[in-house]
């Protein structure tokens, strides 16, 4: 009798690698329920219908900027709900209007949107057809015609930023109770002054301060009679020219007196 081999059948534990690989298993399934679950909510918030904006509140002066205008550029940029609506979008189809220096545009939970509107304020005419703003941008307006009241400037628009700081010192320098009326920089940087008075300044393009300072003192002597200077030219050295409105001649004060200085060349 053939002996018969007892087989031992070895017990089957769980292994390092099924292990690992029922965790990776596992992570992948998670990660995939993530995925699924943020592509669910990213459909949902684009929808519309999904917590629409209900209200929109505009906040600024509104004294050039037509709200009707306004409200129709801010209905064709809306698109979407609360949450995937392009704030950017807004405040640059906005900052397109004439009127428009600034837009703020935020998100107030849970369906409103608060758009501010800063609009430009007006310094003077810049040429026929512009404006330039007290911070030194140039705007077409709709119409020209109600600012015929402010300066006029006549200066290529690369030079605006130089222009309004001249323009602030100029009016800082001149006698009280007199007012720029129209400045020009010519293609020569050379600077002049058409004052509220009648009078005009040429000042040239270099120590156009100091000029000026020279052109006050003598239309502060001239104090009570302003009406009879016509042309204050202090492009000399030390002086000024001046050409009266009843005279054909031209005069110099320097040191406080006027005579005549023909020989100066201007600078």
């Amino acid at each position: 009798m053939a002996a018969t081999k007892k087989t031992t059948r070895k017990k089957q534990g769980v292994t390092r690698g099924d292990v690992l690989w029922m965790r990776s298993g596992g992570a992948l399934l998670l990660m995939a329920a993530i995925v699924v679950a943020a592509y669910w909510v990213h459909q949902r918030i684009q929808d519309p219908s999904l917590m629409p904006v209900k209200s929109v509140v505009l906040d600024g002066s509104f004294e050039h900027v037509q709200r009707s205008e306004l409200e129709s550029i801010i209905s064709q940029a809306m698109s979407g709900g609360f949450f995937m609506l392009d704030v950017g979008e807004i405040q640059s189809a906005v900052k397109h209007l004439q009127w428009v220096s600034g837009v703020t545009v935020r998100r107030v939970w849970p369906d409103v949107l608060v758009i501010k509107i800063y609009e430009h304020v007006p310094f003077a005419r810049w040429g026929g057809s512009k404006l330039i703003s007290d911070q030194g941008e140039l705007f077409v307006p709709h119409a020209m015609g109600r600012f015929s009241n402010l300066p006029l400037i006549d200066a290529d628009a690369e030079f605006a930023a130089e222009v309004m700081q001249y323009s602030r010192q100029i009016s800082k320098l001149l006698p009280e109770g007199d007012a720029v009326t129209r400045l020009r920089r010519n293609a020569r940087s050379g600077w002049t002054v058409w004052l509220a008075s009648g009078v005009r300044i040429e000042l040239g393009n270099s120590k156009v301060m100091e000029r000026l300072a020279r052109a006050r003192l003598l239309l502060e002597r001239f104090v009570d009679q302003k009406n009879l200077l016509k042309v204050i030219d202090a492009r000399y050295s030390g002086g000024v020219a001046v050409k009266m409105k009843q005279q054909a001649s031209d005069v110099n004060e320097k040191t406080n007196e006027l005579k005549k200085e023909s020989t100066e060349s201007h600078a």
